[in-house]
């Protein structure tokens, strides 16, 4: 403690100090005054006294605080005492001065009393000085960082030019300061970017960042400039083009020195640390928005620069930069390898990692890496800002050098550049829209290097071999994540729900040879195995072993061979714990995994095996537990050690009995062996972790038993660290898909909430808001209705989740939660959530890592993606049903928000902060089609489209582009974005890779939009025949891709927005389009071939011919002329309805024919097919007085051969033949919605024939666009009888039922990225570039006044001038005061004037350095020195001589700041201090100089010479200004005893 006490002590300065008693109890004000006294005396008082005495006043102000009328003190009085400190030749005294002044400013009133004394000069004195004073400049940048933490806008130029002086040069000259004072820039510039960059601090910033290899700090620099970018008044003090693009130089420029003098020796060296300096910087500039978007903008793109180096044949740079690739998009890079399954095995995800070993996180930690969400609606957002990332580089071309690399590189860059390839069209395929992602796996250019002979044969066979790599890429990730453990693959396995995973240690057809089943040849293996010959049984083929296990219609029972019985029994034997063989094993045993699936196997070979296996298996586990888990065992601890645990075989044991708990033979077993009750006891045994992790993560859960009461138990009763790892493996469970977790996994869970371990606590609320993505486990808690508001916000956030199903809307609802929260989040909620979601990007995307309790520390693993999933929102929450979106509309929320969207307010952080917190709500708003419409009908998608692209704060476009993802979550979102010009993906999380594009995957189920069905139910066809051409008619709608209504306009059809189509030969020759208002939309033709005698219609998902048009039967269309169609369609059109809900009819004449009954399963083009198409052409027809019609008509065929396209088209009728006949629902409750009924009636109406009732059909269309959002009563059941009325119906409940408004992935980007990069440029802000800039006007750095030689001499920026401004104004203040004042005082101070004549205080003795007289130095000289100035010989001791020479002085000092002839100016001057000494004893001169320093650019060796050279200045007349001014406060306090005596 002592120890402790002294190092303290010397870390606060005060070294060696006597105690002085300070008596809390007295008066402040004097004691105060008597700590001044002793600190403000020049002679007379020891070093040590002066500690004591500021390390009082610290207590003092520690103890009352710094108010001035406590203190019996002003500030300015106070601090022209305590400066006296800074001028002490002791460091330690000027250390507790320091210190004591940080303790005195508190506020900006007390910093503008600091610097209007120009104590600024001394701190930068201070800094600039190394002279192994280090506790004195660290005391000098902690009072620097206390000026910018209480007032940045006052911050002086002083200190800042020392800090960026510190901070350019530090480094070189080995000093230690040089990075604290480039994080005091780094803040400043945060607060006060103009004062840095009045100095150049930015460039400094930038500087530091090439050398810097510390990742937290090289971030934290870059971090700095990319804020400045961010805001359009900042990013004036960032050069353009110029100051981000400098982190690039280490690559771009091949010939890069970071400083002159780098020698060339270690020249590689140093730029090895160059480029990792670099690539930090870049790598933390691509994290940011402001990054992105400065360095992929229009023109000069940083991007384009870095791009382009790999069409340069330099290795060194092609190298370094593929690692900076990797990093960017966040990949593993693969290890310096030409071989492709080297390559592989060294980013394999499932590779072993330290941390899933027993004694760390184990298979929780195994399975929460590996094992994916079972969601498919949660929004990931490192999803978003990777696809972002991607389209911005391939559209700079990155895809095309890439290539340009694996051909001409060497064969380790090449294999490295083809794993990069891999995986960004991996991650194309998965995360970019198709139309950004269509043209990629082609690769061109590397297929026509591959398949040309033009160029060389070197080239070619590089492309070759990299098609070859890719394919084989392209297989490895179809495979996908596999477990790396068998604890983890037996879990997979025993609950079935892996697809890719399961699988892996399953006998394989390459493996296993299939034999013929007979004994003679079952015989033959087992001699082969050698078991039953050979005692050594690590030489037995264990190949063959699992042949003869898996062995068909193979089984102890009923078996009279005694052959397989003692094969059975070697086994036993060897797997046995008491024959020590198996379980004294090394983990890291060759054939360590092998061994152990072959015991899994026998344990189920022996359960097969009925009543003569289980004698075999109640043998093995007798011994199991007779070594491992009997009391006696435990006690002597034989295996079970932690050490052979750890190390050994014998953790598997744990693996043989997990296998057996999966079944119901083996878990009678257990319960006969008494080994669910041996690790019953385990729970009460002191240090059991290892074996209740072992005894968790191998028990199968599946079944209702003791497995379960097992884990209850552990969760309940063990320790803090076996409960939290009980608690994840919760997780696992949830991930693995155990079956009925819902029924019992959620009760544990919420037991868990209350754990007297926050930790296992938190962790329990966070395995919870994962589970309840799925309905069926919110559905469980919300039945359980848990307490959790005593968890803080998590808590709040997953109760919030209540409120997406109408049951627990109306338990929160009737409690007032709703109305509540609603407040809540308009008040503060929503502007915490923008923290809390930037906080968690953070995280995942710097080096910046959130402890978390419970875990013994925090890494991020290189091998894994990190993820930000989105935290729930109140509004998204709402949007999810029908009456919490009501409720939104009843609070006016969205225009609220749309009011701030529209109108930001962008010039101060708050209203940022609230711009990024509505667009976010609005973003969850936008995220179910409920919202979608609300969003729709404010008209607000234009606007945030329109900010996304232009908004000046480069970061809220990132923000819109996450909540335009949220937007597109839906398919009508999809759709209204497209019209925007943003293209979304249109695929969900759980669809495997490779993904297919929308309009090419089969519709293995019905499409999410119950409004498309109306489409179906309004198709009216008729067909014709003639001898030219064959036209067929069919009407479309497709009213829910909008808003869901058909507006009426008396049934009409709006002739001026009809077209009619004058040349069939047209159609014929381009291909159909469909021509509204004037503009033509080409659409996908996915028709059939047809000749000149039939005619075909089709649409994306069916085609139609005259041989595969079965008819309609459930809904008859008339027959006869062409006028009835016409006239029935003309009734169903509306004007509106061509325009929103992109009616499409279809009409043909004289013909007899009746629709097929599978017309009813067509559907309609969507948008993207429509805009994309180029093969036909859809035009509106018709006049006014004549029948509107639709005319398609099909080109004619020219072969007979059936096309790609039109088998293709086969294929998906028949899908969607027999997706029809799959039944839709069969309860027996009807509809109760009045919608649903209208739609019932309408259907049985149209059943009837009376399709021309135009009050029938506009009821009908109100209906389905009233169901199309109205799930929650489409989903109730329907009476089977009521079904059967129309098999149209039918398919309307079908889609219904598997409608959901979170089918997509949630991302969306601009059809053109670049119209995200374009950035207003602004005008670098002007400030002076040299010295002789800042001077006052008419004044040149050789210039001065002829009176007393100075340039800027002024009260305000003089040491002891401004001293003697406040000197006279206490007298001033003290006359006034004072009936009676001393004569001496009257005259004592004049009137302060403007040049250096002011004459001395009588009472003060010494010379002033501003008077003309010889300083008080020279007084004692009797030489005569001379001046030689413009060869004439001036004596220094005349009045006339010290103009010349401070002229001189000045003269040399700001030739000091050029670097050239800086040698010889420093010679001049060290000449003239040799020649004239006492001429630098000037206060006045110090002050001038100090002026120069503050606003002039001086190197730091520089500044050093200089303040070195005035090291020796005497400031005595400033000690007498602070004696002469607590006199005046003795005669203040003296006055009021006095004047009784005298009256």
């Amino acid at each position: 403690m002592a120890l402790r006490r002294v190092r303290g002590s010397r870390l606060r300065g005060d070294v060696g100090e006597e105690s002085v008693p300070l008596d809390v109890c007295r008066n402040p004000a004097e004691n105060l005054r008597e700590i001044l006294q002793n600190v403000a005396k020049q002679q007379g008082i020891p070093n040590v006294h002066k500690l004591a005495h500021l390390a009082n006043f610290v207590k003092l102000l520690c103890h009352v605080g710094v108010a001035e009328d406590r203190l019996g003190f002003t500030y300015e009085e106070i601090i022209i005492c305590l400066r006296l400190a800074l001028l002490n030749e002791a460091k330690e005294v000027r250390t507790a001065g320091l210190r004591a002044l940080r303790y005195l400013i508190t506020d900006g009133s007390a910093l503008e009393k600091l610097l209007l004394l120009q104590v600024d000069f001394l701190i930068a004195r201070c800094i600039d000085i190394q002279q192994r004073n280090e506790m004195e400049r660290t005391q000098a940048l902690r009072l620097a960082h206390k000026m910018v933490t209480v007032d940045a806008r006052l911050f002086p130029a002083s200190v800042a030019n020392s800090l960026i002086a510190v901070g350019n040069d530090g480094l070189q000259h080995q000093d230690n300061m040089a990075r604290a004072c480039t994080a005091i820039i780094c803040e400043l510039s945060l607060k006060n970017p103009a004062v840095v960059a009045q100095r150049g601090g930015h460039t400094t910033v930038l500087k530091n960042v090439t050398d810097c290899q510390l990742s937290c700090i090289n971030e934290a620099l870059i971090t700095t400039i990319l804020h400045l970018l961010n805001h359009p008044h900042t990013r004036q003090y960032i050069r353009s083009d110029v100051g981000l693009e400098q982190i690039l130089a280490p690559y771009t420029d091949f010939h890069y020195k970071h400083t002159p003098d780098t020698a060339e020796g270690p020249l590689q060296e140093d730029r090895e640390a160059r480029f990792t300096a670099s690539k930090m910087s870049i790598v933390a500039s691509f994290r940011s928005w402001s990054g992105i978007i400065n360095l992929c903008k229009t023109g000069s793109s940083g991007l384009r620069s870095l791009i382009g180096l790999f069409c340069i044949p330099n290795m060194d740079v092609q190298k370094a930069f593929l690692e900076v690739l990797f990093e960017v998009f966040l990949l593993a890079p693969p290890s310096a390898t030409a071989d492709l399954n080297d390559a592989l095995k060294s980013i394999d995800p499932s590779r072993f990692q330290d941390n899933w070993r027993l004694s760390h996180g184990f298979v929780a930690a195994e399975a929460k890496s590996l094992l994916p969400l079972r969601s498919t609606s949660r929004l990931n957002l490192m999803n978003n800002y990777l696809a972002f990332m991607l389209s911005a580089f391939i559209k700079s071309g990155l895809l095309e050098s890439l290539v340009e690399v694996i051909t001409s590189s060497t064969d380790v860059i090449s294999m490295q550049a083809t794993i990069l390839v891999g995986e960004l069209l991996h991650m194309a395929n998965t995360l970019l829209p198709h139309s950004h992602s269509h043209h990629l796996h082609c690769l061109p250019s590397l297929m026509n290097m591959a398949a040309s002979f033009d160029g060389s044969s070197e080239k070619r066979l590089r492309a070759s071999a990299a098609v070859n790599n890719l394919k084989r890429f392209h297989e490895w990730k179809k495979r996908g994540v596999r477990p790396s453990s068998l604890y983890l693959d037996h879990i997979l396995r025993i609950t079935e729900e892996s697809h890719c995973c399961r699988d892996q240690l399953s006998r394989s057809n390459r493996e296993i040879s299939i034999f013929k089943d007979n004994d003679d040849t079952l015989m033959s293996v087992m001699r082969d195995s050698h078991v039953l010959s050979h005692k050594e049984n690590l030489d037995w083929n264990w190949h063959l072993i699992r042949t003869i296990l898996k062995w068909p219609n193979i089984s102890l029972h009923g078996s009279k061979d005694d052959h397989i019985h003692k094969f059975v029994q070697r086994l036993l034997s060897f797997y046995k714990p008491s024959s020590a063989l198996y379980g004294s094993l090394k983990l890291e045993h060759p054939k360590a995994k092998q061994l152990t699936v072959v015991g899994c196997e026998l344990m189920e070979f022996l359960l097969a095996s009925e009543e003569d296996g289980q004698m075999y298996l109640e043998d093995l586990v007798s011994d199991i537990v007779l070594c491992h888990f009997s009391c006696d065992a435990l006690r002597a601890g034989l295996i079970l050690q932690r050490s052979r645990l750890l190390t050994t075989l014998s953790q598997k044991y744990f693996l043989l009995l997990g296998t057996l708990s999966a079944h119901p033979h083996g878990i009678k077993v257990l319960e006969k062996c008494s080994v669910f009750q041996c690790l019953l006891r385990l729970c009460s045994v002191r240090n059991p972790e290892q074996l209740l992790k072992l005894t968790i993560s191998t028990l199968d859960y599946s079944r209702d038993g003791l497995a379960r009461i097992l884990l209850s138990k552990i969760l309940t009763t063990a320790s803090d660290t076996c409960r939290l790892y009980a608690t994840k493996h919760l997780r696992v469970m949830l991930r693995a898909g155990v079956e009925f977790f819902s029924s019992w996994g959620i009760e544990l869970l919420v037991t868990q909430l209350h754990d007297r371990s926050r930790a296992v606590s938190m962790e329990a609320l966070d395995i919870l808001d994962e589970a309840c993505e799925d309905k069926t486990n919110l559905h469980a808690l919300t039945e359980i209705r848990p307490a959790l508001t005593h968890l803080g916000d998590k808590g709040m956030l997953l109760l919030l989740r209540f409120a997406s199903i109408p049951k627990g809307f109306s338990f929160l609802s009737e409690r007032g939660y709703i109305q509540k929260q609603l407040e809540e989040w308009q008040k503060e909620y929503n502007l915490t959530y923008v923290d809390m979601i930037e906080g968690q990007l953070n995280e995942a995307l710097t080096t910046y890592h959130q402890p978390i309790r419970g875990d013994d520390s925090v890494h991020r693993s290189r091998l894994h993606r990190p993820s930000v999933y989105l935290p729930v929102h109140l509004y998204g929450q709402l949007v999810q049903q029908k009456t919490g979106c009501q409720l939104l509309e009843i609070q006016d929320v969205v225009p609220n928000l749309s009011n701030m969207v529209r109108y930001p307010v962008l010039e101060h952080w708050e209203g940022i902060k609230q711009l990024k917190a509505s667009l976010w709500a609005l973003g969850h708003i936008g995220s179910s089609n409920w919202g979608v419409k609300l969003l729709q009908e404010d008209g607000l998608i234009p606007d945030l489209v329109s900010l996304a692209h232009h908004c000046e704060v480069l970061s809220v476009r990132g923000t819109c582009l996450y909540a335009l993802g949220l937007i597109s979550k839906t398919w009508q979102g999809c759709d209204t974005l497209k019209q925007h010009g943003w293209d979304a993906v249109r695929h969900s999380l759980n669809t495997l890779w490779p993904v297919l594009p929308e309009e090419l995957e089969p519709p293995t189920k019905p499409c999410s939009q119950l409004s498309s069905v109306s489409e179906r139910l309004h198709s009216t066809a008729s067909t014709s025949h003639d001898s030219n051409s064959t036209q067929t008619s069919l009407s479309l709608q497709d009213d829910g891709r909008q808003d869901g209504r058909v507006l009426e306009n008396g049934g009409g059809v709006d002739e001026s927005r009809v077209q009619t189509a004058k040349s069939s030969k047209r159609f014929a020759g381009d291909g159909p389009q469909l021509a509204v208002g004037g503009g033509q939309i080409k659409m996908r033709s996915h028709s059939l071939n047809t000749d000149g005698r039939s005619s075909g219609v089709s649409s994306p998902s069916s085609s139609l011919s005259k041989d595969i048009l079965p008819s309609l039967n459930s809904v008859p269309v008339s027959t006869g002329t062409s006028t009835q169609p016409a006239q029935t369609t003309h009734s169903l059109l509306s004007p509106p309805s061509i325009h929103k809900s992109r009616f499409v009819s279809m009409d043909s004449t004289g013909s007899d024919r009746t629709l097929p009954r599978r017309t009813q399963s067509f559907k309609s083009p969507s948008v993207s097919a429509l805009s994309r198409s180029e093969d036909r052409t859809l035009a509106y027809s018709g006049s006014r007085g004549a029948k509107p019609s639709t005319t398609l008509k099909s080109s004619s065929s020219h072969g007979s051969c059936t096309s790609p396209r039109d088998a293709q088209g086969y294929a998906t009728l028949r899908r969607l033949q027999q997706l029809r006949i799959q039944p839709s629902l069969s309860c027996s409750k009807v509809l109760v919605s009045p919608a649903t009924d209208i739609l019932f009636a309408d259907v049985i109406t149209m059943n009837t024939g009376r399709l021309d009732s135009r009050q029938t059909s506009q009821r009908f269309l109100k209906a389905l666009s009233f169901a199309s959002l109205d799930k929650e009563k489409l989903l109730s059941p329907i009476n089977q009888s009521t079904l059967q009325r129309s098999s149209s119906v039918r398919s309307i409940v079908s889609k219904a039922t598997f409608s959901s408004s979170h089918d997509y992935i949630g991302l969306a980007l601009p059809v053109n990225i670049s119209n995200m990069f374009q950035i207003k440029e602004s005008p670098y802000f002007q400030r002076a570039s040299s010295p002789a800039e800042e001077l006052p006007a008419g004044l040149t750095p050789g210039d001065s006044d002829d009176v007393t030689g100075l340039q800027e001499h002024q009260e305000n920026n003089c040491l002891y001038c401004s001293s003697l401004s406040v000197l006279e104004l206490h007298c001033q203040s003290s006359s006034q005061d004072r009936a009676e004042v001393p004569p001496q005082s009257e005259k004592s101070v004049p009137p302060f004037r403007s040049q250096l004549e002011v004459t001395v205080p009588a009472g003060l003795s010494g010379v002033s350095g501003c008077s003309d007289i010889v300083s008080q130095g020279s007084v004692g000289s009797t030489g005569s020195a001379e001046l030689v100035l413009e060869v004439k010989f001036i004596p220094e001791d005349a009045p006339d001589g010290r103009v010349p020479l401070r002229k001189e002085v000045l003269r040399l000092v700001v030739n000091l700041s050029s670097s050239v002839g800086t040698k010889n100016q420093e010679n001049s001057l060290l000449k003239m201090k040799e020649k004239f000494p006492h001429a630098f004893d000037d206060i006045c001169l110090y002050s001038e100089v100090s002026n120069l320093l503050a606003h002039c650019k001086f190197r730091l060796p520089a500044r050093r010479f200089i303040q070195e050279l005035f090291q020796d200045v005497s400031f005595t007349p400033m000690y007498e200004v602070a004696e002469r001014i607590l006199s005046l406060y003795v005669q203040k306090t003296s006055a009021p005893h006095s004047d009784p005596n005298s009256a």
